[in-house]
């Protein structure tokens, strides 16, 4: 069965007429009729009693009308469905966050995006930077945010929004608070906390085994904001990004070394084609922001 032949049906069981339910089809009589010959040799029977003066449904073509009807409407019901979709009035955007990184480097383009597009819905996740890449390459995200690329040729796109690099979180009153910035030798000493799978942890780790210096935290947050509980209570010193909202108590200092630095990227499948949502989202992400003009010098 063909959408058309049940439109046909459909045009005719309301006019009872072939040449009405043609031109209501825009189409011609001659073809409306020999669709609906291939509808009924495909059900097994007449759905209609064509006679001289009078057309009218057969007791199977009764029993085939609403399911014929249902399939138009199911039909254009998708087609609406559809028609919301690309004008992104139903549509959902999901972002894949690497665990640890925070996304305020995307807090204009999620403002811009959520202000333009109201009725698109966003959802954020996170998992692990390895994670996310398979999910990425399996079709499960379209766009992910990691918070570094591969030095090797690979299969993904990589597009820099930012840069991120972790922080020493502490209590106030702490002793390294004093410092504007920590270096590595004295941070080693101190219990540590990190997060879980966390990048900015694994570079803070490398950079200590690179100075010699081994170092293994006493507790591992899955959450970010487990962590800054962990720190408040007195657990450790937290290392990891700069938190976007920190606890009353706690202040945040730059670990030593420039190494430390991570490129944030906006990640996505090489070949694959974006839906609405997601080119609407790497559009506004990557597009162009004007820079600050200096201030007038006085006269």
């Amino acid at each position: 069965m063909e959408m058309h032949q049940a439109r046909y049906f459909v045009a005719l069981s309301e006019t009872l007429n072939f040449t009405r339910a043609a031109e209501k089809c825009n189409v011609t009589q001659p073809s409306l009729t020999r669709a609906i010959k291939l509808l009924e040799d495909e059900l097994g029977g007449p759905l209609f009693n064509r006679e001289r003066n009078q057309t009218h449904l057969t007791e199977l073509g009764r029993m085939m009308e609403p399911h014929l009807r249902e399939v138009i409407d199911q039909a254009r019901s998708a087609r609406a469905k559809a028609r919301s979709f690309f004008a992104l009035k139903t549509a959902r955007l999901k972002l894949g966050v690497a665990r640890g990184v925070s996304f305020h480097v995307l807090d204009d383009t999620l403002r811009q995006f959520v202000a333009a597009y109201p009725d698109t819905e966003l959802a954020l996740h996170d998992e692990r930077p390895v994670e996310l890449r398979e999910a990425l390459r399996r079709g499960d995200y379209e766009v992910v945010l990691l918070p570094q690329r591969s030095h090797d040729l690979d299969d993904l796109h990589y597009y820099p929004v930012g840069e991120e690099r972790p922080f020493a979180i502490l209590p106030a009153a702490h002793p390294l608070a004093a410092l504007e910035v920590i270096p590595l030798a004295p941070l080693a000493d101190q219990p540590l906390v990190c997060g879980d799978g966390c990048p900015f942890w694994e570079a803070a780790d490398r950079a200590f085994t690179d100075a010699g210096l081994g170092v293994v935290p006493r507790a591992i947050a899955t959450r970010a904001e487990w962590l800054l509980d962990l720190v408040a209570a007195g657990v450790g010193v937290g290392v990891a990004a700069l938190p976007a909202d920190l606890p009353l108590g706690l202040v945040t200092r730059p670990l030593e070394g420039a190494a430390l630095t991570h490129e944030i990227n906006l990640t996505t499948k090489r070949g694959r084609l974006y839906s609405p949502p997601v080119k609407a989202f790497v559009d506004l992400a990557l597009k162009p922001r004007p820079r600050p003009q200096p201030a007038a010098s006085a006269a």
